[in-house]
């Protein structure tokens, strides 16, 4: 009993209150409390303001700060369980362990006191493994609202969660989340050090305590900051392998605004660090976008291989070799690229088959660069260099600098340094350049050399030296030479400088720029200005220039003189026969001057300059300005005089000035007071008129201009819409008078104010045709106001006897990208009377045309809604093409649609009209019109034409398309005659613009005309021209494609006779085929004499076969018989017999005609290669008297004829010369001599 009492006291009891403790402190919430205040009391920077739950039921503390010397660590809330079952398996099992508001303030080291820091390590590695002495699992730790801040970095992010598994000395995470990471760095020290040599780092033994396994980690919206530098990571994922012997990244990927990476690695830890790595990346921004770059790394640091492949707009291979655990760094690194553009958008210059080699130590790199270039504005070159870059001293030294090009070679020698500033010493060097492969207006051998040397520094301060240059060479087939010397020092950008030459002169053949001298606090400077021959130098541009140009005084007062001299300048469209200018500047206080410019005779492309007068002098307190100019359209006389005050201050009176103009004469009625404020750029205006009678142009109130406010007020009174003419197109002219009023205000900031008052009188508009054509008004009006960003405008004109056209517009919110619109557009009662002259006295022209349109929308992309309508269309008389009983024509618009509807009646029957049109796409407008109808009388000069149309009519921008059917069932023709002046177009045609400057028909035609149109020509059709009457029929189709027209088909000649040789010949067969151009026939055509008229049965008559403009004619008869006896049958109706003299050698001469008629292109040609135009051989005279001619004019009045006999071989030469254009004088010479006055007059 005693033992077990004793055990109770000793053992039992002990135990349980052991137990009972650790219950109170795992399971309730005074137990996690009194934890809470051992540690609070046992760590004095600890502090937790909050506590709930128990250990191993749920734990929840707030308000946790630790703060000591280093570190100042607040966290918001820390929650987390431990498992109870766990525990009981030796296990620490925890569901989510959940952190939130985090911020870590850590104090840079040299600010704490060292006492406070515990010494770090001696080692930085160690060997030793860390093993868990139990497991741990957490399913999930959550981090929200993290910051760590320290004096150089910020580092926060909104979430990170992941799960940790451990156990023993492997750690694994899964599932890994991190959102929102930012990091800040203080921006970087501008301080700049000497560069230091490179030493080889000493690499520690190093291996990893743990084995950690990384899956599934994701990291989003990332980004770092450091000064203007920010950049930001969409995604970035990995997975990594980490033990004690190898790290080994696995499928890491990022997503860049600038590129889109893929990464991996293996790094071994043994001695060099062993490694291989792999980087692909693709590009997307700029013009790198599509850029692919491939990095390959092997080896270890001691002997690390690496290579770049590039594709895309740039591709290129690079190969390196690196000791990075060698003093000094060796290196090795090659390029190889078979192109490279620049710029790459739109490359103009390529860098082909180039090879780039660095060899050395960085202390002493040895650098080898061969390429091939070629541009668009390049010449073809070969470029070698061979250098050594002294990286420590920041220096390349240039051994060998080579450019092949232009059939010579360029080559330089010498050094660039970068260390404190920019320093050079070059030396170049030019051996047969030859520019005439590249540029051919300039064809020559040049060779020379330069020297320069020179230096840049940080603060601006250049100095340059160019101790000689000597350049020569035959250059367009003159002596090129360019000799001097030059020194330029001082602060450019800042107009501190100075400029030494002992003299620097430019030569070529008889051409010579020179200039010697200084510019320093002494200006003494002097340049020679010599150019006879300017064609010699410059392609294109012709005549002389000399002159002198004389520099002296004090660098800020210096005196200046020109004078220059220019005779019989011509370049491409501008011509000036001659022009002068001197002048003289001192620019001393007062500034004075004293300039004259004089120009005549010139001329840029139809503008016609006859002289120009410009006379400049006096001082900058009191000057005077002339102006005289004349030329072809325009003249101008202008006196003005002024004072610039504190050169701030120019104040002017503008004493006289006349303009002429083919708009008429303006002058300026008083003196024009002017004042120009130049440091607040203002400009202030008097009151004044300018005057051409009756009309007067006036500034009613004194202006100010300026950036701030604008204000004018404007009256035009009696304007004559005459003087507008000389602008209209030809034979175009106006009438009538109008008066203005223009009131206009703005200022900064405001919006602008303006009211329009514009008053007609009545006028009219003629344009000449055949006859004028003039469209009357009675009366005009128009009234606009512009305020608070919206135009108002109303229209009132009153034309002819009852026609009215008015309109009222509405433009809202001027300021806005999208300005609305509202439009009432009304005319009433416009009759087509005007147009009566274009008929004869005798015809009928009725017609009223009206609309009522409604404009809203926006005004880039108005809707049009309303319609636009003919009516009661009446047109009779002889000179009208048709007659037209009652027509009306209407088109409806909806919006950004129209659609045509019409009726046109016709004592023959009713075309009707139908069609639409779309502008929805502004640059794919499309236009539909039909046109069909019953058969309508057409009269046209010569013809009378029955036509039945079905056609439809398409038109798109820059082309229009016609398709359909023309019936013409009946139809009369008559050709009386040709004029006598009558000509075809020639081929070489040339149109010309209103400048005179040639245009193709393309230009000329507003669109390009596509047709395919099939013409049915019917029984009744009828043709009488020339001595034919026949009967025409067939099918023709009539084809358009780039302006070019063809025309296929037949048409056949039926019933028809011929008249010719006196006889009424009937066509037997005809027919003309049409494959190509409508004046390009194939004829097939037989006409024979009337049988009734022959004797013996025999057939006789004529056959014309091929194209229309070289026919073949040839005369034939059945039987077959010689060509005279057939010809006689022909003309005569009989054979030739013996008794017939006089008939054969009619028939004789008669067939020579039809040889030579045939062949008269081929003579005309002839004539034309020897100079003699119209060279014609014919026949002339009758019987005995018949002889062979062959004539030609030598000049535009001289003829020259000679003609033999056929049958009596007697020569006769003749000679005429007309002296006016009937009364000619000619001189013959034959059998007969005689001289002749001839008058010629014709009479019906």
């Amino acid at each position: 009993m005693r033992v077990r009492r004793w055990l109770n006291r000793t053992l039992v009891l002990p135990l349980l209150a052991v137990l009972l403790l650790l219950s109170l402190l795992l399971f309730t919430q005074p137990g996690l409390r009194f934890s809470v205040w051992i540690a609070d009391s046992l760590v004095d920077e600890l502090s937790i303001g909050k506590t709930e739950g128990a250990w191993l039921s749920g734990v929840s503390l707030a308000d946790i700060r630790f703060k000591n010397a280093i570190a100042d660590v607040q966290l918001e809330s820390l929650t987390f369980r431990l498992q109870k079952r766990c525990i009981i398996q030796l296990r620490v099992c925890i569901p989510e362990l959940k952190l939130r508001g985090s911020r870590i303030d850590l104090a840079s080291l040299e600010e704490t006191n060292p006492d406070t820091v515990s010494a770090a390590p001696a080692e930085a590695s160690g060997s030793g493994r860390i093993l868990l002495p139990i497991p741990i699992n957490i399913n999930r730790i959550i981090l929200e609202d993290v910051a760590l801040n320290t004096p150089t970095q910020q580092l926060a992010w909104q979430s990170f969660s992941t799960t940790l598994v451990a156990w023993g000395s492997r750690v694994r995470l899964s599932e890994t989340r991190w959102h929102q990471l930012s990091v800040e760095l203080a921006p970087a020290a501008t301080e700049t050090a000497a560069l230091p040599g490179y030493h080889a780092p000493v690499l520690p033994e190093f291996s990893l305590p743990l084995s950690i396994l990384i899956e599934d980690f994701q990291l989003t919206e990332f980004s770092f900051k450091q000064a203007a530098l920010h950049q930001q990571l969409a995604k970035l994922t990995l997975s990594a392998q980490l033990t004690p012997q190898q790290i080994r990244l696995l499928d890491v990927s990022a997503e860049h605004p600038l590129a889109s990476v893929q990464f991996s690695a293996n790094v071994e830890l043994k001695p060099n660090y062993p490694l291989q790595a792999q980087l692909d990346a693709t590009l997307k921004q700029g013009d790198f976008a599509g850029q692919r770059l491939k990095l390959t790394l092997g080896g270890d640091l001691a002997d690390l291989s690496l290579s770049l492949l590039a594709s895309g707009p740039i591709t290129a291979e690079l190969h390196s070799e690196l000791a990075l655990l060698t003093d000094d760094l060796p290196l090795q690194l090659s390029l190889q690229s078979p192109q490279l553009n620049w710029p790459l958008s739109a490359p103009t210059m390529q860098l082909q088959d180039t090879q780039l080699k660095v060899t050395g130590r960085l202390s002493a790199l040895n650098l080898s660069l061969a390429s091939a270039i070629t541009g668009s504005n390049l010449p073809d070159s070969q470029l070698l260099l061979q250098g050594q870059w002294q990286h420590w001293q920041q220096q390349l030294d240039l051994a060998q600098l080579q450019l092949t090009t232009l059939g010579g070679m360029i080559s330089a020698e010498g050094l660039l340094n970068l260390q404190q500033q920019i320093a050079w010493q070059l030396a170049l060097t030019l051996s047969d350049i030859q520019p005439g492969q590249y540029w051919p207006d300039f064809p020559g051998r040049l060779q020379g050399s330069l020297q320069t040397q020179g230096s840049y520094n940080t603060a601006g301060q250049l100095e340059l030296h160019v101790p000689q240059v000597n350049l020569s060479g035959p250059l367009r087939g003159q002596a090129l030479q360019i000799q001097g010397e030059l020194a330029l020092s001082g602060q450019p950008t800042n107009a501190d400088w100075q400029l030494t030459t002992p003299g620097l002169t430019l030569s070529h053949g008889s051409n010579t720029l020179s200039v010697q001298g200084s510019l320093a606090e002494q200006w003494q400077l002097d340049g020679e200005i010599t150019l006879p021959q300017l064609a010699m130098s410059i392609p294109g541009l012709k005549g002389a220039i000399n002159g002198a140009l004389s520099v002296r005084g004090l660098a800020k007062q210096p005196d200046i003189s020109i004078a220059l001299n220019a005779s019989k300048l011509n370049y491409e469209d501008f011509r000036l026969a001659e022009a002068n200018l001197t002048a003289q500047v001192s620019l001393a206080q007062p500034i004075r001057s004293q300039l004259k410019l004089s120009a005549t005779k010139g001329q840029y492309q139809q503008q016609r300059l006859q002289q120009l007068s410009l006379e400049l002098s006096g001082t900058e307190l009191a000057h005077q300005l002339k102006l005289a100019l004349t030329a072809d359209e325009f003249s101008t006389d202008i006196n003005l005089s002024g004072a610039l005050t504190d050169r701030q201050l120019w104040q002017a009176e503008l004493q006289q000035v006349a303009l002429t103009s083919p708009a008429g004469a303006w002058q300026l009625t008083a003196p024009l007071p002017i004042t120009v404020d130049i440091i607040k750029q203002q400009l202030s205006l008097a009151a004044h008129c300018w005057q051409q009678a009756p009309t007067t142009l006036c500034l009613t109130e004194a202006t100010t201009l300026n950036r701030e406010a604008i204000n004018l007020s404007l009256t035009l009174a009696d304007y004559q819409l005459a003087q507008l003419n000389p602008l209209l197109p030809y034979q175009s002219s106006l009438k009538g008078g109008i008066s203005l009023q223009l009131a206009a205000n703005w200022q900064q900031g405001k919006a602008a104010k303006a009211t329009l008052q514009l008053n007609g009188e009545p006028g009219s508009f003629t344009q000449q045709l055949d006859v004028p054509v003039t469209l009357d008004w009675s009366a005009l009006s128009l009234t606009a106001s512009l305020e608070q960003h919206q135009l108002r405008s109303q229209l009132e004109l009153r034309i002819g006897n009852d026609g009215l056209l008015q309109a009222q517009t509405l433009i809202s919110d001027l300021n806005q990208e999208q300005k609305p619109l509202r439009s009432e557009i009304t005319l009433q009662n416009l009759t087509l009377d005007f147009l009566r002259p274009l008929l004869d006295e005798y015809s009928e022209l009725a017609g009223t045309l009206s609309s009522q349109l409604s404009i809203s929308g926006d005004l880039a992309e108005p809707q049009i809604a309303g319609e636009l309508r003919l009516a009661d269309l009446r047109v009779k008389g002889k000179l009208a093409p048709t007659d037209i009983e009652q027509a009306d024509l209407q088109v409806k618009f909806t919006g950004e649609q129209a659609s045509l509807s019409g009726i046109v009646n016709t004592p023959e029957g009713r075309v009707t009209l139908s069609g639409d049109a779309n502008w929805q796409q502004r640059e794919d407008w499309r236009l539909t019109v039909q046109v069909k109808g019953d058969e309508l009388k057409l009269q046209i000069p010569q013809a009378l034409l029955f036509v039945k149309p079905d056609l439809q009519i398409t038109a798109a921008p820059g082309r229009s398309k016609i398709t359909g059917i023309v019936q013409i069932p009946r139809a009369t023709i008559i050709v009386d005659s040709l004029p006598q002046n009558a000509v075809g177009l020639s081929n070489d045609l040339v149109l010309l613009d209103r400048r005179l400057k040639p245009i193709s028909e393309e230009q000329a035609a507003a669109f390009a005309i596509e047709t395919d149109i099939r013409v049915q020509l019917g029984q009744a059709v009828s043709l009488s021209a020339f001595g034919l009457k026949t009967r025409l029929n067939g099918d023709l189709r009539v084809q358009q494609q780039q302006f070019n027209p063809t025309v296929r088909g037949e048409v056949n000649l039926q019933d028809g006779t011929f008249r010719a040789y006196g006889q009424d010949l009937l066509i037997r067969q005809g027919k003309m085929t049409f494959s190509g151009p409508a004046d390009q026939p194939f004829l097939n055509v037989e006409a024979i004499r009337n049988p009734i008229n022959m004797e013996d049965d025999v057939i006789a008559g004529i056959r014309v076969t091929g194209p229309a403009d070289q026919p073949v004619i040839s005369i034939f008869s059945e039987p077959s018989k010689p060509q005279a006896n057939a010809l006689s049958y022909l003309i005569m109706g009989r054979d030739l017999d013996s008794e017939s003299g006089n008939a054969a050698n009619s028939v004789t001469t008669s067939l020579i005609g039809m040889s030579f008629a045939s062949s008269g292109k081929l003579v005309g040609e002839i004539g034309e290669a020897f100079g003699v135009s119209d060279l014609t051989l014919d026949t002339e005279g009758a019987g005995d008297n018949s002889q062979v001619t062959v004539s030609g004019y030598l000049t535009r009045d001289l003829q020259l004829k000679y003609g033999i006999g056929i049958f009596q071989p007697i020569g006769q030469f003749t000679l005429r010369y007309r002296l006016m254009r009937s009364l000619f004088l000619e001189a013959v010479s034959g059998l007969d001599n005689a001289v002749d006055v001839l008058y010629k007059f014709e009479f019906d």
